[in-house]
């Protein structure tokens, strides 16, 4: 009896360890680099069973650092590789902090959670996150001669360069909360072996934000990189 006893709470104790994204839908959101930017943070609340994966595209052989600052002892955060749902980086068990050179090119995800014996009592945690890319040594940099550092990946299907500018006004007005037709974009331009379209969105009073849809070399798209200094 005394053993069975032993039994379950050694296993109610290990369910309680065990992260909640399990059990919950998954929000995502590509991090927003402003130009010429190699670190980016941002900022949210999670409650509960909620969970939400920050997507970061880079190059193998590239450097990423995340950090995560939250007002919960029980939320964390994992690093996925782009190759699978295995995580390369585990933060309730290894801390607060991921730094790693990338062995692979493509979208990581930084998943963001609270562990399951939180969740289930229905926890909030606000978090702050900075996520950092950084060139390889001796790849391009101004000054150093290397070779240029290759663009980000995107995801999805290769948008062909027609339809690229009105792909980017409708990611664009989902982005700054406006219809499409307050959404100007100029003309598709080659850049670091994908394209670019410089644009702006008209949000009334609280300005003209300028933005730049990015789409890798194959016509994926990447993202809506602000350029307005204040962001969205």
């Amino acid at each position: 009896m005394n053993w069975k006893h032993g039994t379950l709470v050694a296993a109610v104790a290990a369910v309680a360890a065990i992260p909640a994204v399990a059990q919950a839908p998954i929000k995502s959101e590509r991090v927003q680099f402003l130009r010429g930017a190699s670190s980016a943070t941002v900022r949210g609340t999670i409650r509960g069973y909620e969970t939400v994966d920050y997507i970061v595209g880079a190059r193998a052989g590239q450097s990423m650092s995340v950090s995560l600052k939250t007002t919960s002892t029980s939320a964390y955060f994992n690093v996925l590789s782009p190759r699978s749902q295995e995580a390369v980086f585990n933060g309730s068990i290894a801390g607060s902090r991921f730094d790693s050179r990338l062995q692979d090119s493509g979208d990581y995800r930084v998943r963001v959670y609270l562990m399951r014996n939180a969740a289930r009592r229905g926890e909030r945690a606000t978090y702050s996150l900075t996520v950092a890319v950084n060139s390889r040594p001796g790849s391009g940099g101004p000054g150093n001669g290397g070779p240029a550092v290759p663009g980000p990946v995107g995801s999805g299907p290769p948008v062909s360069p027609g339809n690229m500018p009105a792909f980017c006004r409708g990611e664009a007005s989902r982005q700054y909360g406006v219809r499409p037709n307050y959404i100007t974009t100029g003309r598709v331009v080659a850049d670091r072996g994908g394209s670019v379209i410089d644009g702006s969105a008209d949000q009334g009073r609280n300005g003209i934000k300028r933005f730049r849809c990015r789409f890798d070399g194959r016509g994926r798209f990447i993202d809506v990189m602000a350029i307005t200094r204040d962001g969205l």
